[in-house]
């Protein structure tokens, strides 16, 4: 994985849109626990002119009580929306403006883990 100031800095926005997910929806979780690591697939070419982003990887957390399924599916709905509102939020220098082409987010907890899955595009 590319490792630039730019990388390091979506990564923080990232984790950051999580960790208010997880307190905004209730989701007990032990914080130092969290995790978050990108996968094959992930790119990241802002900004350039031919700007596109992706980030595939996953975030995972021991739980510390239990996490009803109603919020496991409220926690999908705001990441979703996190990441739109991230989009809205980047200014490009050329005038340009990223459009989601993708945000599939999916949340899970088995054996005291929580696992987020996401599979964020923009264009």
């Amino acid at each position: 994985m590319i490792d630039t100031p730019a990388w390091r800095q979506f990564r923080r926005l990232l984790l950051g849109g999580v960790v208010e997910g997880l307190l905004a929806c209730g989701v007990p979780v032990d914080f130092p626990t969290i995790r978050i690591t990108f996968g094959e697939g992930s790119e990241f070419h802002v900004p350039r002119l031919d700007n596109h982003m992706r980030f595939v990887g996953s975030v995972t957390a021991r739980t510390t009580g239990v996490v009803p399924a109603s919020a496991l599916r409220q926690l999908e709905q705001v990441l979703q929306a996190a990441w739109l509102d991230l989009l809205t939020s980047i200014e490009l220098p050329v005038g340009d403006t990223l459009t989601s082409t993708g945000a599939r987010v999916t949340v899970s907890v088995a054996e005291g883990a929580l696992d987020v899955r996401f599979d964020l595009a923009a264009d």
